[in-house]
């Protein structure tokens, strides 16, 4: 007779590897184009508890996203280090909706309120642009601005 002998699955030997600080090395990685989604360097973004108080915070920067003295390459590298923090045992994390970046889409209740919220968002980051624009790109960003007022004017009409 002979045995059988259960063979144990094999276990992945694929790790992860530890986040890295994004560096500004020359090559493709450093001259790629930030996220469009991402709000301007300078934003802190910062993930509250369901009572409002802060659990954890990030930077956005020129170079990445800096979470608690390291410069991640992305905002779910960050979210990814900081549910680690929080004791969370996520294997992947989106960053845009770990700091509350994206919400599902609903209809606002007051109209007037939500375009009001608009116009400040929108303020606020047109503010923070030309903050630290330089003086070779305050030609293009007035131009941009010049653009919207022409869209703004434009639906004024159409209400009027």
């Amino acid at each position: 007779m002979s045995k059988k002998t259960k063979t144990q699955p094999k276990k992945s030997t694929k790790k992860t590897a530890p986040a890295r600080e994004a560096t500004a090395a020359p090559g493709p990685l450093a001259a790629a184009v930030p996220d469009s989604r991402l709000p301007p360097p300078g934003t802190v973004l910062k993930k509250v508890d369901r009572h409002g108080a802060v659990r954890c915070e990030c930077t956005i920067e020129e170079g990445g996203i800096r979470y608690a003295g390291t410069l991640y390459r992305s905002i779910s590298a960050a979210a990814m280090a900081a549910a680690k923090d929080l004791g969370l045992a996520n294997r992947t994390q989106n960053g845009f909706s770990f700091f509350g970046l994206t919400k599902p889409a609903r209809p606002p209740k007051d109209p007037l309120q939500a375009l009001e919220r608009v116009w400040e968002r929108y303020h606020g980051q047109v503010e923070t642009i030309a903050k630290g624009a330089t003086d070779e790109s305050r030609g293009q960003i007035a131009a941009a601005i010049g653009s919207h007022a022409k869209a703004i004017e434009s639906l004024l009409e159409r209400v009027a």
